[in-house]
């Protein structure tokens, strides 16, 4: 990756962007835009939308979702920085603990952020009103949770 690749919070008019990234990455859009005020976006120094990561808020939990970077930028520690910038934000929200549903990617959240995996069902109740925990999609996905305090 060459340039700058600045990391911000979301504006209504990245919205198509970010759609068409997470369908570039095979990552559902269903629920995205009821949340895009909690969304981070990455953009290279030409104005290009590289990356993004959100969160869902229920109460003291947050679901981490959406985490995608583009495929010419992956492998460049973009993935990371998007994720403690979310992390990041869900602490100064007061959020407790941060969990999220993966089909791919657990040894990543695993391994740089040391989030445990935890039965899905500790978190049918709080997060049953997103639209991503109820995906057909995600039924089989592991579900990771990280502690923030």
């Amino acid at each position: 990756m060459s340039g700058v690749v600045t990391i911000r919070s979301a504006h209504d008019s990245d919205y198509a962007e970010v759609a068409a990234l997470l369908h570039a990455v095979s990552l559902p859009v269903n629920g995205v835009q009821e949340h895009f005020g909690d969304f981070l976006v990455a953009s290279a120094d030409a104005g290009e939308l590289v990356g993004c990561v959100g969160q869902e808020r229920y109460g003291d939990v947050t679901l981490l979702r959406s985490l995608a970077v583009n495929p010419a930028h992956q492998g460049t520690g973009l993935g990371r920085e998007l994720t403690l910038e979310l992390l990041s934000a869900a602490r100064a929200y007061g959020m407790r603990e941060v969990v999220l549903l993966t089909n791919t990617a657990a040894s990543f959240f695993q391994k740089h952020f040391g989030f445990a995996p935890v039965e899905r069902a500790r978190y049918d109740q709080t997060l049953g009103a997103s639209v991503e925990w109820t995906l057909p999609r995600c039924a089989s996905a592991i579900c990771l949770m990280l502690p923030l305090v």
